[in-house]
Order: structure tokens, then sequence, then C-alpha cells
């Protein structure tokens, strides 16, 4: 209807009450309450009713079409669709769930599983009736982080399929969460329900009781302090959750349980109440619970259980109490609960053990759990009634007492645990009846003596724990456990082993004697245990060990002897062929050598032993097959090839006195992955000697750390500081401590200890005496160039590559510069000698000279030519002389000098011009001297300078200059770091800062005009500036011209703005089309499908014709194509292979081109399917194609150029409603028609 009003207008009058009513008929169930507010708005407040209102109605309805299209349209680009299986699954995140009404009927029709998070958890986001009513196909839904306050009655319906519902909401930002007694109404299906993590406290009585279906109810961490409301329903509600079977409560604040609050939940069969703050239970809390297997009151504060409480309850099969304050049990406490399996009771404060009354009914009960109690005694009746319990927990107790024949009724037990007790004694008749018992752990009592025969009938035994008691010997009772396979006798007191402690344990596996007080053992001691595979004997007092001890035992694969006295192992280990772990550290071993350990030996530790060598007499590196070894905290002093087995992955020499790391000595270990070389002695290393095989690069480099050594940082270890970017060859490890590692850097007069990481190449010294360069052909002549000679008394060091070359000749006692100084020398050290003087070309010919030291050597004059060929001279010290005038010509030739010291000196003159070339001048010390009067503003013409020191001098207090060097110092405040001492003399006395110094005193004051060197630099910075800003301009103004049709694209696209032109088209009313697409009949699907939906529903929408779709089938169909061709602003041709070869589509082609000849403003846009060659094309169609705007399809950006290249669509800017595209067809078809007829 609204389709028909825009383009029938003049011809057809539109009832306002028929649109009215469509308009009401069609969009009641998105906007009626907005509607109906508006109108109530309208009566009391504009109009009365009659047609001026219904008008008003339909210019709102029209609005909210706008928002409608404008809210699905956010919504789709807030929804994320995945398919999973054969599900459909929708995440959206959204603001409010006004947008959730609004899913487009396709997406929501093949979704099953919904998510939906809010994006503002502090926004309270408000749950309307109907809201999820589109949903109806929705199995499982999930809502997140939103903060809803109120879930108003039917707020779920329309969901009839739903099976699965999740509410998880923002409960630290959020407020109560509340239903309504009808809030759930309508899920019918429903079979979990997850209401978790939510503030929910009260609920309505009967919120869950419309949920039939439900099987599955998660109330956990919801705050919920009363259970008479969490919406159970009362104890009228008969049929409420008639199919529910898992009710968790847990995580809440519940105190009590009231009687029959759960008798409505007749199928329940898990219930979960732990983790609460239960005191009370009613005597009927569980009547009705018929069904009830597991019942979960752990984690509360439960003192008493009532008599009555689990008699209606006969079914429960697993019980758990522990975490509670019961501290006794009355005789009917478990009446009737025959099909119990599993009953827990630790960490209760239980002082009695349980009656045999109270399990009398227990008849089917297999685990039993009592640990953490308070008992002290077991008496044989406890347990006599329970015959079927096979698991039972003591440990942890306070049980000093165990009556004779406490378990013998106890014939299916296979684990008892008592350890943690203050047992002392173990009679024979202690443990009669567990003919079962596999399991059982004595560990941490007191017991210091087991009679002979206490185990003689628990034969069954396989593991036993009797560490951390009081035993001084092995117990004989223990022998007559021959099923044993497992015994654990750590820390007791112990200390003899003979040859028949072990008689009969044949099937032992593991023995752990570790922390006792055991001597020597001598062969035959293990003979018996031929299954032995683990043995642990550490933390005794064991000093040797008999030769072939182990030979008894070939099975055995670890062995632990670390923390004894050992001082050999030889002729231990060497024959168990399966061992692969030993542990020998911290003994007093001495010598060490592999053939003393077995080939197939994976882990050694031999740390913290007295071992100096790693011997390997036989050569079986390449035999060895060990992986991991421990050597640290040794006295190895050398590491070579053989020193590893080639089949070493991890190794550790940490805490040794290495000091000689051979080459190639890791070359061969191709396993390598970490070696610790840390607190050695190495002071030296060569390039090779941390050289490994190349790494393939899908593997990572071996880890070395090197810290904590004596490096020293010679020429010949240059190539350490970058050993972790050497090359990339792989072929060098990774030193992961590079930046720990600290080295002793050999520099003239000190030795400084520097970390590795922040050294330079030029750090790297050695000391030399002469050296003669391969090209040098004069080195036996004395009057040698090339020769580097060190001057007698002096020393001479040079870096690996001869880059770096000092020669230190400091206090030498030298009056003059020392003949055949190198002339590559690098830095030269005369400081601290008697030179009154230097001479003129004292340094000539020293061209790589760029530090030189003079300062502290008694200097009164520096000659015209003294620093005469210093070109490279970078830092010049004449700090601590005599020098009393510069002249101005001492620093000529010192074009890159960049740090000056002339402090401490007695200078009274600077000629102005003596700095002004030094233009890379960085640092000048001027302080110390008698300086009265320097320009010191011509320093201004020092870009570089960056720090200056002008203090302690005798600066003139007189008024002319004090302006200018304020002047300046206010410019150059940054660079001058001595400020506070800077100070001037006032009437040859008075001395006083002179930054401070004021104006007004001075009474010979006037103004001086002269061009100051501010001024010149502001000139000239103004000079450069202007040109440089015009030439940004311009290359600005040419990118914007390259670029100018991509701009005015993108500006149109992003704000619908044609830049820097007019709109050609006429007024929308002299056309009836945007655009006539031509195309042929095989395109058409593309047509229909891609580029009409696109440019028809796009923004802003175009009204197209189409040539098979809209233009009726006739006789006179090429004035049909020129009629249709003239009413519209511009024609589209969608040029293929077969356009090209049919007639009529060459036809409409040159209609439109004729159309654009005669009409200018009539464009002709080409889309290109393929590529065509013009030359090919026929002279009137190539005319036509040079004529027309031609946009490739696949371009980048193709949708923008052509949207650019269309109409603006005024009066229809927004998105048209793409359902209507068919009634908008036909209007368009008719019209045409209509239009030929009269024509």
């Amino acid at each position: 209807m609204v389709n028909k009003m825009i383009t029938d207008n003049s011809r057809d009058k539109i009832s306002w009450d028929e649109c009215y009513s469509v308009s009401v008929l069609k969009f009641c169930s998105n906007y009626m309450m907005c509607l109906i507010s508006w109108e109530s708005f309208l009566k009391r407040h504009i109009i009365p009713l009659g047609s001026k209102l219904k008008a008003i109605h339909f210019v709102f309805y029209l609005l909210c079409i706008f928002c409608n299209l404008t809210n699905a349209q956010v919504f789709a680009k807030e929804c994320d669709f995945t398919s999973s299986d054969d599900e459909m699954v929708m995440t959206c995140r959204v603001r409010t769930f006004h947008s959730i009404a609004e899913i487009s009927q396709p997406d929501i029709d093949q979704s099953t599983f919904l998510t939906i998070f809010c994006d503002d958890q502090n926004q309270e986001v408000r749950v309307a009736n109907g809201t999820f009513g589109k949903l109806s196909n929705v199995q499982s839904m999930r809502i997140e982080s939103c903060n809803i306050p109120l879930f108003p009655d039917f707020s779920f319906w329309g969901l009839f399929n739903l099976m699965n519902l999740s509410i998880h909401l923002n409960k630290t930002g959020s407020k109560q969460l509340s239903f309504r007694e009808e809030s759930l109404a309508g899920l019918q299906k429903l079979q979990t329900l997850e209401l978790d993590h939510n503030t929910l406290i009260v609920l309505p009585a009967n919120l869950f009781c419309n949920l039939e279906s439900l099987r599955m109810l998660n109330l956990t961490h919801c705050e919920l302090d009363d259970a008479r409301s969490i919406g159970l329903g009362t104890l009228e509600s008969t049929r409420c959750l008639p199919e529910l079977i898992v009710l968790d409560l847990s995580y809440n604040i519940l105190k009590s349980i009231p009687d029959g609050i759960f008798s409505p939940l007749v199928s329940l069969k898990i219930l979960y109440l732990n983790n609460n703050q239960l005191s009370e239970l009613y005597p009927y809390a569980f009547s009705g619970l018929s069904r009830l297997q597991s019942l979960d009151l752990s984690n509360n504060r439960i003192s008493h259980l009532p008599e009555q409480i689990f008699q209606q309850s006969t079914d429960i099969l697993e019980l758990y109490l522990q975490n509670n304050s019961l501290s006794s049990l009355t005789p009917r406490a478990f009446q009737g609960l025959r099909q119990l399996v599993g009953l827990n009771l630790s960490y209760n404060s239980l002082e009695n053990v349980i009656s045999s009354e109270t399990l009398a009914d227990l008849s089917r009960l297999l685990v039993l759990d009592l640990n953490h109690n308070r008992f002290q005694t077991i008496t044989e009746t406890n347990f006599h009634l329970i015959r079927s319990l096979q698991i039972l927990y003591l440990s942890y107790n306070e049980i000093h007492n165990i009556s004779d024949n406490s378990f013998s009724s106890l014939r299916n037990l296979h684990t008892l645990t008592l350890q943690g007790n203050r047992i002392r004694y173990i009679d024979v008749n202690t443990f009669n009846g567990l003919e079962s018992l596999n399991y059982l752990s004595l560990s941490n009592n007191n017991i210091e003596v087991i009679h002979p025969k206490a185990f003689s009938y628990c034969k069954s035994v396989q593991n036993l724990k009797l560490r951390s008691n009081k035993l001084s010997e092995f117990p004989k009772s223990i022998n007559d456990l021959v099923l044993l396979k497992h015994l654990d006798l750590t820390h007791n007191r112990i200390f003899n082993i003979s040859n028949a402690t072990f008689q009969g344990l044949k099937n032992i596996v593991s023995l752990h004697m570790a922390q006792n007080r055991i001597g020597n053992m001598t062969k035959g001691c293990f003979q018996d245990l031929t299954s032995l595979k683990t043995l642990d004997f550490s933390y005794n007092r064991i000093q040797s060990l008999g030769h072939s001890l182990f030979d008894d035992v070939p099975e055995l694969r670890v062995a632990k002897f670390n923390d004894n006295h050992l001082t050999d192992i030889n002729g231990l280990f060497m024959n168990l062929r399966y061992l692969h772990t030993l542990n020998v550290s911290r003994n007093n071993i001495t010598w060490f050598d592999y053939a003393l350990v077995p080939t197939e030996l994976k882990t050694l530790d031999i740390h913290d032993n007295e071992i100096d060598g790693l011997g390997n007499y036989f050569e079986l590196e390449l035999l060895m097959n060990l992986r991991n070894l421990d050597a640290s905290h040794n006295i190895i002093r050398e590491l070579t090839p053989s020193s590893l087995p080639n089949s070493i992955e991890v190794v550790s020499f940490r805490s040794n006195r290495i000091s000689v790391i051979g080459p190639f000595t890791f070359m061969a270990k191709t396993n390598l992955s970490f070696v610790d070389l840390r607190g050695n002695a190495i002071r030296h290393l060569d390039i090779n000697a941390f050289r490994l095989k190349s790494i393939p690069p899908n593997q990572p480099l071996p880890e070395f750390l090197l810290s904590n050594n004596t490096l020293i940082c010679d020429c010949s270890m240059e190539w350490l500081q970058r050993i972790n970017h050497l090359d990339e060859s792989r072929q060098y490890p990774m030193i992961v401590d590079l930046g720990e590692v600290v080295c002793n850097v050999t520099l003239p007069r000190q030795n400084a200890l520097v970390e590795m990481s922040l050294t330079k190449p030029s750090d790297f010294l050695c000391r030399y005496q002469s050296h003669c360069f391969a090209l040098c052909h004069c080195c036996e002549f004395d009057a040698c160039d090339c020769e580097m000679m060190c001057p007698e008394n002096c020393t001479c060091y040079s870096d690996q590559t001869w880059n770096t070359n000092m020669v230190d000749c400091s206090l030498r006692g030298y009056s003059h510069v020392p003949h055949r100084v190198p002339m590559d020398v690098t830095d030269l050290y005369l400081d601290g000698n008697d030179m009154s003087h230097v001479g003129s070309h004292s340094f000539i010919g020293r061209k790589n000279l760029r530090v030189l030291h003079l300062n502290n050597s008694n200097i009164h004059v520096i000659r015209n030519r003294t620093f005469n060929g210093l070109q490279n001279l970078l830092v010049l010290h004449l700090e601590n002389n005599h020098i009393t005038v510069i002249e101005g010509h001492e620093f000529t030739n010192l074009t890159k000098l960049q740090e000056l010291y002339l402090s401490h000196n007695r200078l009274k003159s600077i000629k102005n011009e003596s700095f002004k070339h030094l233009n890379y001048l960085q640092v000048i010390y001027l302080d110390h001297n008698h300086i009265a009067e320097f320009n010191v503003w011509i320093l201004g013409y020092n870009k570089a300078l960056i720090k200056v020191k002008l203090g302690h001098n005798r600066w003139n207090c007189e008024c002319s200059f004090t302006e200018r060097f304020k002047r300046w110092f206010r410019k150059h405040k940054s660079i001058v770091v001595d400020e506070g001492s800077i100070r001037c003399t006032y009437n040859n006395s008075t001395t006083m800062h002179l930054i401070e110094f004021s104006n007004s005193t001075c009474s010979n004051f006037s103004v001086i005009p002269f061009t100051s060197a501010e001024f010149v630099e502001e000139y000239m910075s103004v000079m450069i500036m202007v040109p440089m800003l015009f030439i940004l301009m311009l290359l600005a103004a040419l990118v914007v011209w390259k670029y100018r049709n991509s701009m005015k694209m993108w500006i149109y696209n992003k704000y619908g703005v044609r830049l820097f032109e007019k709109n050609d088209y006429p007024a929308e009313s002299e056309k009836l089309f945007d655009a006539f697409v031509s195309y042929c009949k095989k395109d058409e699907a593309f047509v229909t499908q891609m580029v009409a939906p696109e440019l028809e529903c796009g923004l802003p929408p175009q009204r197209l014709c189409l040539r098979y779709r809209d233009l009726p089938a006739s006789r006179y169909m090429a004035e049909t194509i020129s009629e249709a061709v003239e009413c519209s602003f511009c024609s589209i041709a969608v040029v293929s292979e077969q356009y090209l070869k049919s007639e009529w589509c060459i036809f409409e082609l040159k209609a439109s081109y004729h159309e654009s000849q005669c009409n200018r403003r009539h464009k002709v846009i080409i889309i290109l399917l393929n590529k065509v060659e013009l030359k090919e094309l026929e002279p009137d169609v190539r005319a036509c194609f040079k004529a027309a705007l031609i946009i490739h399809w696949g371009d980048r950006r193709f949708w923008e150029k052509l949207r650019y290249a269309l109409p603006e669509g005024r009066n229809h800017r927004h998105h048209m409603n793409c359902s209507e595209n068919k009634l908008s067809t036909t209007l368009r078809r008719s019209s045409l028609s209509n239009s030929i007829k009269l024509v």
C-alpha cells in the first residue's frame, strides 16, 4: 500500500482508513504498545480524534517501519551463526532484548541453540511478555552477563520446543533477580534448567511446578536462605516437578530443612545440599523421597541426625556427611538404609566409634570413611555387623588401642587405612580375619613393636606402609606376607639389614627404607628379593656396599643411595642391565668412570660428591644411553668430548671447578637440550668449545647457563657477546642467562666487571708488544709506519680486528709525546706525565685516533699545529693542566670532535672563534678556571651541545655581558649542568650568582645594538620551515589529485556527499526508474540474485527496470526498450560473452548509447563480467564502450563504484522492505505498460 502511494499517487486516491488498518494489522505484534501510547498522548495534548489523528498515525507508522528495519539490521550485525554437527548455533550480543523480536524468520527457523550476551552489564535490561515468541524451534538457550531484575509472567512464552535453559546473570553488578508465578509458563518440554550463580534469595512457591518434563534443576550459588521459598511448591502441590531426577541446592545459605519440603518431588534420585549453613534437619525433611539414591549433606553445620530422617528414603546408595559437626550418632540414625553402599562421615567430631546398632541395617555397605574424627579405641563389636565392607578409612583419629579381633568379621575388606593415629603396638590378633586385605597403611603412628605373627592372618596384603614410626628393627612378621609387592619402612630407626632380613619376600617390587640408621650391607642381603625393581636406601649411614651386592636383583630399575657416606661404587651396578635411574648424590665418592654404570642407564645423579673428573677409559660415549646427568657440586676441572655420552640430553655441571672446556666438547651430542655451567672457574673459552652440529630449524637450540664464572673478556672472547646471534648455521647454543654473565674487561688502568650483554666489540682487548700486518713489507726496517710497535714503558692493547688499538703511556714520566706511537692507534693515554708544552705535529699521521688523554700532564701551551692530522678525534682530555690562553687556532682541524674537557686549568682568555667550527661538539667543560669574560652565547652555533660546565670562574658582572649571558642561559638552561656554581665578581670583591644578578645595580647600563645569535637562529628557522611547508602542501595536493576519485567515492559511501560534484540527474518526478538494466537471458540469475537485491535493498535503495522481469513481452519490443531507457535516469549493461553475441542485447546497448547522446544527463554504465578486447568489436559497439563508464565485476570496491555512478534515490534514502519487492515490481511493470500504451 505504501509503495502504491509513492509510485501512483497522481492517479489513485488512497484511503487513509485502509492504510491505517493495514499497518495496524501487519505490525500490531511489534508496535501496539507504541501506537497506543502515542494515541493517548495526542488525545490529551494535541488534537481531537479525526482524520488528522489518522494522518499522524500513518506518519508514526512510517517511523515504526524505519525503526523496525534499522533494529533488524543492527541485530543482524550483533549475531553470529555457526554450524555444529546438525545444529545451527546463534550467538548474539545485545543491549536490550527488544532486538530479539526482530530476528529474521529464516535465521530463527534454522537455529536450535541460542546464546545471548549483554554488552553493558551495568545497564538494566527489561524482559517483556512474548520477547521470545518467534523462537519456537530453539531447543537450547543460554543468557549470560545481563542485568535483569525481573522475569514477568509468560517471559518465555513461545519457546515450546525448548529443552535446556541456562541463565547466568551478572551477580556482582545486578540486583536481586525475581520471578513471577507464571514466568516459566509454556516450557512444557524443558528438561534442564540452570539458574546457578544468580542472586535469587526468594522464589515464588509454584515457580517450577508447570515444568512437567524437567529432569535436572541447578540452583547452586544463588544465596537461597529459606528452603520454603525455592519454588518447589507446597505440601498440597502433589504434582510439582513429577519427572525431576537431579536437584542441586549446594553453595547457598540454607540453615534448615523443614518437614516435607521435598515431598512433591516423587521422582528425585540425586539431591545436593552440600556447602550450605545447615544446622538443623527436621525429622521428616526427606519424606516422600522414596526414590532418592544419592544425598550430599557435606560441608554444613549439622550436629545431630534425627532418628526418622531417612526412614522414607530407603533406596539411598550414597550418603555424604563429611565436614559437619557430628559428635555422636543415635542407634537408629541409619535405620532402614539397607541399600547403602557408601557412607562418608570424615571430618566430624565423633568421639566414640559408631556402635554396631547404628550400622545394623547397613548390610550392603562397601565403603566407610571415618577419617579425621576423634576415635580412641576400636573394639570387636564396632564393625561385626557390616560384613560386606570392602574399604575402611580410620586415618587421622586418636586411636591408641585396637582390641583383638576388631576386624575379624570383615572378611571382604581389601583396604584399611590407620595412618596418623597413636598406635604403639600391633598384637597377634589385631588383624585377625582380614583374609582379603590387600592394602594396609599404618604410617605416622608411634609403633615400636609388631608381634612376630601380627600379619599371619592377613597374608594377602600386597601393599604395606609403615613409614614414620619408631621401629628399631625389621619386623619379622612381614616375612609372612609372601604376596607382598610394595613395602614402605621410610623414616624409622632400623639400623641393621642381614642376609635373612627379606626371607620369603620374593614378590616385593618396591622397597623403601630411606631415613633409617642402616650401616654397611654385604653381598646376600637382597638374595630373596628376586623381583625387586625399585630400591630406596637414601638418607642412611651406609659407608660401603659389598661388591656384586646387586647381582641378586637383576630386575632392578631404580636405585637410590643418596645422602649416605659412600666413597666408592666400583663393582656395584655395572651388571644391572635394566637399571635406568641411579642416585648416589650427596656421598663422599671421589672417582667415577662410565664403566661403573650399565650402558642402558638413563638418569644418573652424582651431585654433591668429591669427583674430580668424568672418566671414560673404555671410550663408551657411543655405547651409553644416558640422557640426564647431574654432576653439580663436585670438583671437576676439565671437560672434553669424552666427558659426556653422545646420547646426553640434560646435564648439570653447576658449582664445580671447571676451567677448561675442550674444543668440540658438545659437537657429537645431537640430543643435547640443556647444560648448566654456572658457578665454575671458566676464564677463557674457545669459540669451538660450544660448537654443535647444525640444529634443524624445527628444533629449538640447546640452552646453556654460564653465569657466576670468572670470564676474562679479551680479544679471543668477543664471539661470546654475540653468540645468541652468531649466524644462520644454528651451530651454537642459546646462552639463556647471557644478561647475568659478567666478565673482567681489560681496559687501561682498570679491570672492570661488566655485564656481557652491555659490552661492545671494542671492549675485548689483548695486550701486544709488536705486530706486523701481512700486507706490511717494511717491518724489518726501523722507520716502518705500518708496523704496530708498542712504545717503551707503555702498554698496548688491541681487539681481534684491530679496529680498537689502545696505547697506555700514562704516568710514565714522559716530557714529550713518545716516539713510534703506532700509526693506527685509536685510544692514546698520555695523562699523568710532565709535558710543559706539546709541539706542533706531535700526532701527525694518527688519522684513526679517536680518544686522546693529555690531562694532568703539566701542559702550559698548546702549539698552533699540535693536533694537526687528527681529523677523526672524538674525545680530547686537557683538564688539570696549566693552560692560560686559548688563541683560537688550537682545535682548527678537529672537525669531528664531540667532547672537549678543559676543566681545572688557568684559563683567562678564550677567543670567540675557538669552538665555532666544532659542529659535532656535544660536551665542553670550562669550569674551575679564571675566565672573566667569554662570549658564551657563541656556543649557540654548536647545535649538537648537550652538556656544558661553566662554574667556578671569575665572570664579570658588567651589565651588558650579564644581560646577554642570561638571555643565552634561559634558552639553553637544560644543557648547563652546574648552574649553581656560576658566579660573577661585583666591585672586585663581592661574588654572586650570575643568573640572579640584577641589572638595577648597574650605573653604566646602556642598550648596545647588535644582531643576536638568537635572532639569526630564529630567522634561519623561519627560512627553513616556510619552503618545507610549501613542499609538504604540494606533495599533499599531488596525492589528493592522484587519488581524487577513490577519495570522492569513499566520502560518498561514508557520508553520502558527492564532493566537488553537482547532481546531473533531473528531479525525481521526471523519471520513473533510477536505472534500466540490460542483460542477456543466460545472465539473468546473476542480475536477479546479485545485482538487483544489492541495489534495490541497499542504502540508498534504487528503483530498477530489469529487461526480463519488468518489461512485458509484446510485438513492439524495440519500442518498449526505447521507452524504458527514456524513463530511466541511467542504463546499466551487464556485458558478457553471451551478451555480445545477442542482437537484442546489442540493440539495448545502442539504445542506451543513443539516449546518452540525446540527453547528456543520461549515463551508460557497463558491468564487464569477462575480459573484452575492444579492437575485436564492431565500430558502433566500440563507440558505445568508449562513451560508457566501465566497471569490472570483481574489482576492489565494485559496489561502491557502482552506487557512486547511480542517482541518489531521493525521498527513499532508507531501506525498503525487501519482502515487498514483488509488489513494487508489479506496480512498476503496470506503470510502464500504461506509459507505453499512452505512447
